[in-house]
């Protein structure tokens, strides 16, 4: 996920700096503090040495002669001894900085400007923003943290603030508080009716796949594939969703079929487990279809093992069919089966009944999840 700012934020690091000079009347030659600067809209007291030196620079700012740019610096470093004349010198380094693409440069600036009391509050979100971000490039994630925890904090309704702590968090080894930031940052995108960038959903969803969070995953996958519903994203979210649920049974063989139907099982070892699974619950014929599916699509090789051996367990099973006792499913499952009889009958509105049964039952564990995702695959149109 690409670390984003607010526009405002990004055109406050591209700080335009102007600076005007007023003798002041209390002027004195022993060099004290005697000229009005006025720069970035402030008013500033700096000694007459300290306006020469600031002067020479302000004037070369935007200069492409780094060697006369870098004496004006070494000058305007060496006489700015007071908080005004600091706070001016950052403002001229901060913009150099930004014009030679110079971190470290701009970083120095940055802490200066960000501590200084003289900073303007719709200014220091920017500053903020971009020191955080040299920070995390750095690797220095608690100083990342913590600038953009404090952006966070004066910007609560700003959801790519949260956003980019959350990558913090990650980069912390902190899965719980990465994806309960990221969440809160795509709610609070929702709630400004502004749209939510497919890299949230996925991030989201890695988060938990690497943290092991089941609940948050499954909430994750079902946002990703409401949102964003193409092949790649379903084909992540139904394989994360099995991976942390852990299905098995006829839970598993129903996810396989939902899987299957949406056209994402991709990969010869799913079509031989499915395959396997349905032969094992007496169903060898839909097993047999599974296995010349994979076959036809180039997936599966008939003639190599395991798929082989799969295939002959088949033919045998549906030459001398045994007795086998399917498991009962809950009344969410009862309710996800005859979605999918009714889908294959080509009655889809009675089929999206029934899912929505299953969708909406509270006692109906994993099959509710199914009912979902079968519900967000029909509300994509035909399929």
């Amino acid at each position: 996920m690409r670390l984003r700012s607010r526009a405002r934020l990004a055109a406050a690091i591209a700080l335009f700096v102007s600076a005007s000079f007023a003798a002041s009347p209390a002027a004195h030659a022993q060099g004290n503090v005697s000229t009005v600067m006025e720069i970035g809209g402030s008013k500033l007291a700096v000694s007459a040495q300290e306006m020469r030196a600031l002067s020479a620079l302000g004037n070369l700012a935007r200069a492409t002669q780094s060697a006369r740019q870098d004496r004006a610096l070494a000058d305007a470093r060496r006489v700015a001894n007071s908080r005004d004349a600091r706070f001016a010198l950052a403002l001229y380094e901060l913009e150099i900085g930004n014009r030679r693409g110079d971190d470290a440069m701009r970083a120095g600036a940055l802490d200066v400007l960000i501590a200084s009391p003289l900073t303007r509050p719709e200014r220091l979100v920017g500053h903020l923003a971009a020191r955080g971000q040299i920070a995390y490039r750095a690797g220095d994630f608690d100083t990342a943290g913590a600038l953009w925890g404090r952006l966070a904090e004066l910007t609560p309704a700003d959801p790519d603030a949260l956003a980019n702590v959350a990558q913090v968090r990650l980069a912390q080894q902190d899965a719980v508080g990465a994806m309960d930031l990221l969440t809160r940052a795509i709610a609070a995108r929702t709630a400004l009716g502004q749209p939510v960038a497919e890299g949230w959903y996925r991030q989201r969803l890695s988060i938990a796949q690497q943290g092991q969070l089941v609940a948050p995953g499954v909430d994750a996958a079902r946002a990703l594939v409401a949102a964003y519903p193409t092949r790649e994203n379903w084909r992540i979210a139904l394989v994360v969703y099995r991976q942390l649920v852990a299905t098995e049974g006829a839970l598993e063989i129903d996810l396989f079929r939902l899987t299957r139907q949406v056209g994402v099982l991709t990969q010869a070892a799913e079509y031989q487990r499915m395959a396997q699974l349905l032969n094992e619950a007496g169903q060898p014929r839909e097993a047999k279809a599974v296995l010349a599916e994979g076959t036809q699509r180039g997936l599966l090789d008939a003639a190599t093992s395991p798929t082989r051996e799969i295939i002959a367990e088949v033919e045998r099973a549906i030459a001398r069919p045994g007795v086998v006792r399917p498991e009962p499913p809950s009344a969410a499952g009862a309710a996800v089966r005859s979605g999918m009889m009714r889908l294959n009958a080509g009655q889809r509105s009675e089929a999206e009944a029934a899912f929505r049964v299953a969708a909406d039952d509270p006692a109906g564990g994993r099959y509710t999840d199914l009912g979902f995702f079968w519900l967000a695959w029909l509300a994509q149109g035909p399929g």
